[in-house]
């Protein structure tokens, strides 16, 4: 796989944590590509230092009931 200038060709390669993205009613194939609108600060800054550093970011399906965690963020999918 590739992001950018940066390669990963092996599991070993990827990085141990990535930030995630959730995002309802998405579906992305390898390969795909998905223009989001990002706007929130905390998503920029997300961003932003994906962009600095290796360059990926987990995009995963809010938990289909719309239940929220206690600091308001949603529950996601179980992967």
């Amino acid at each position: 796989m590739q992001a950018g200038n940066a390669h990963y060709r092996l599991a070993k390669d990827l990085p141990s944590t990535i930030p995630i993205f959730p995002l309802e009613g998405a579906l992305l194939l390898p390969g795909g590509r998905m223009p989001l609108n990002i706007f929130e600060p905390r998503y920029l800054q997300m961003v932003d230092e994906a962009i600095a550093g290796p360059r990926l970011i987990g995009v995963i399906q809010p938990s289909l009931d719309g239940a929220l965690r206690g600091d308001g963020e949603p529950e996601l999918c179980n992967v």
